[in-house]
């Protein structure tokens, strides 16, 4: 088991996990659950935790492929890029969380316009961990690229 095999492994749980939490925290506005509203921060904070392994594991990965046939230091050094600022905007994410699980602890609960911040913001770092897999997709798959053409099918008589 090596880097690449750990980053593959887990890339996909941030990508799918937080627009998972942003359906979660919709509920809880729309049922007033407050329940739904725990379940969703602590859903938040585990995949803030489990980014930590995506981001780590980056790195390793990046090295077990760097040299590869038809792998660009460019795609691994713009998917680097995008990973660095979206793990940070995950981890405030996840703080956030863990202000709001303090919040719910307390009578007069979470604030509704903390409450709203952050369900844009699981919104807004959900379509930015799928633009940093888009990226990270690009390195071993031409085929997602724009303008890709499948070879033409031959003709057999």
């Amino acid at each position: 088991m090596n880097g690449a095999f750990v980053h593959l492994a887990v890339n996909h749980i941030p990508v799918v996990g937080l627009p998972f939490c942003f359906l979660l925290l919709s509920a809880a506005v729309l049922k007033t659950s407050r329940d739904l509203l725990q379940a969703g921060f602590v859903a938040i904070v585990l995949v803030a935790l489990i980014t930590i392994v995506v981001f780590k594991s980056g790195g390793p990965a990046a090295h077990v492929i760097h040299g590869m046939i038809g792998v660009s230091r460019e795609t691994i050094h713009a998917h680097a890029e995008a990973a660095d600022d979206a793990f940070g905007a995950t981890e405030v994410l996840g703080g956030g969380a863990l202000l709001c699980l303090w919040l719910l602890s307390r009578p007069k609960g979470v604030p509704t316009p903390l409450t709203a911040l952050m369900l844009a913001g699981t919104l807004g770092v959900s379509i930015w961990l799928g633009y940093v897999a888009h990226l990270g997709g690009l390195i071993r798959h031409p085929e997602i690229e724009a303008g890709v053409q499948a070879p033409p099918a031959e003709n057999h008589l």
